[in-house]
């Protein structure tokens, strides 16, 4: 009867703990978008692998091989009709890897894909990652997948003449140098320009002809500080905006994506900002001391606690730094922490895309009477504690039963 007891108090422990424990999906491989990659592609076509040669060298995970193309579509870098090869690395069967990977029977699919240059003249290099179409054939009717797939090969490759075109200026990008944008043929509606895993830099609304400028004060990010020389792409992208009734905006369907090369002789660090708020705890209703270093002179900011929406709005000074004191106000105080943001004043709407920094506060208690358990800021007993009772419960009722046995 004891096992019988230390068996239901384990499975029903464990099945309470499954049904109030918020389970969180992993992502197996993260990494920018396909498209985003390709823009450094030398050739991008549509077509069909027509050959995959026999494994030249091996490690203990992947095999290399030459793969032969027969183009269908060329977007970029290659004619239509042509004939093209590039190194592929294939993963030995049975061996798990995360990441998109070429399958085993990659001869004869149908694909829209990147081909890369390691060094200019050199070989090209077929990546997995970048492959935004596979099939077994061409399709011969409706095909959502390829109808996307086409679309991102030319927005990327600025190969549709009918299709929004944004272009950057300079051309060669150069870290911490302000960047001006130009965009034509866009349809009716606003857009917001944003620099790959950066903030939004700009919304703009076409004129009748389809045409705007915009420019921002915030050089590129992305790839500053790294060695000089190497080759870095950098990605702006226009979306379509989506504002809400409440307010809010978010980013919709990508528009338009170009990618300037960055300067390669030029490469500091990325402006380096500073984001701190001071007590690291604090109690509702206390003030709090923040203070930023490192932002662009003259570019308004907002900043908000959690659960604010209007926020406090400041300007950085000639430096890039602002200092000022907020009292937590009563909409923040309904958690453990408390969030404090700095964004672009001007695309606050967008949440996290006008985001420049963030600071988490431990939120301290109020004093006053000791909470009875039954408020609703009371903590809800731990996982672990509903088990423990219900164990007792069980072991206590399992011995009860014991002793009826035992008194018949």
């Amino acid at each position: 009867m004891a096992r019988v007891a230390i068996v239901m108090v384990v499975l029903l422990g464990a099945a309470l703990y499954a049904t109030t424990v918020e389970t969180r999906t992993a992502a197996a491989c993260s990494g920018p978008p396909g498209y985003e990659v390709m823009l450094s592609a030398k050739v991008i076509l549509e077509g069909r692998v027509a050959e995959v040669g026999p494994a030249e060298s091996s490690d203990s995970v992947y095999t290399t091989h030459t793969l032969a193309f027969d183009v269908v579509q060329g977007y970029r870098g290659i004619e239509d009709g042509a004939r093209v090869t590039a190194t592929a690395r294939i993963p030995i069967p049975g061996i798990p890897i995360m990441c998109p990977q070429f399958p085993q029977d990659l001869e004869g699919k149908y694909v829209i894909t990147g081909l890369f240059e390691d060094e200019p003249g050199g070989p090209l290099r077929a990546e997995a990652w970048v492959m935004l179409y596979a099939s077994d054939a061409a399709p011969t009717g409706p095909d959502p997948a390829y109808t996307e797939a086409v679309r991102l090969a030319e927005l990327v490759a600025d190969a549709n003449p009918e299709a929004p075109l944004l272009t950057v200026d300079p051309a060669v990008v150069t870290c911490g140098e302000p960047v001006s944008f130009a965009g034509a043929r866009f349809p009716a509606g606003e857009y917001a320009i944003r620099e790959f895993l950066g903030p939004i830099l700009a919304v703009v609304e076409p004129g009748a002809n389809g045409t705007f400028a915009a420019g921002t004060p915030y050089g590129p990010g992305f790839g500053c500080g790294t060695e000089p020389g190497t080759s870095v792409v950098v990605s702006y992208s226009a979306y379509k905006v989506l504002r809400h009734p409440d307010g809010s905006a978010e980013l919709g369907e990508l528009a338009e994506i170009v990618g300037p090369v960055l300067d390669p002789d030029v490469r500091p660090p990325a402006r380096e900002r500073t984001f701190s708020v001071s007590p690291v705890s604090a109690r509702c209703g206390q003030d709090l001391t923040i203070d930023g270093t490192g932002f662009v002179p003259g570019v308004p900011l907002l900043i908000r606690l959690s659960g604010e929406t209007a926020g406090a709005r400041l300007t950085p000074d000639a430096t890039g730094a602002f200092h000022l004191t907020r009292t937590i106000p009563p909409e923040s105080c309904t958690g453990d922490f408390v969030r404090v943001v700095v964004s672009t004043a001007e695309f606050a709407e967008f949440g996290h895309f006008a985001e420049l920094g963030d600071a988490l506060i431990a939120r301290t208690a109020t004093p006053g009477p000791p909470d009875a358990g039954d408020s609703p800021g009371a903590a809800r007993p731990a996982n672990w504690t509903w088990a423990v009772l219900l164990g007792g419960f069980v072991l206590a009722l399992s011995a009860g039963l014991g002793a009826l046995a035992r008194r018949r």
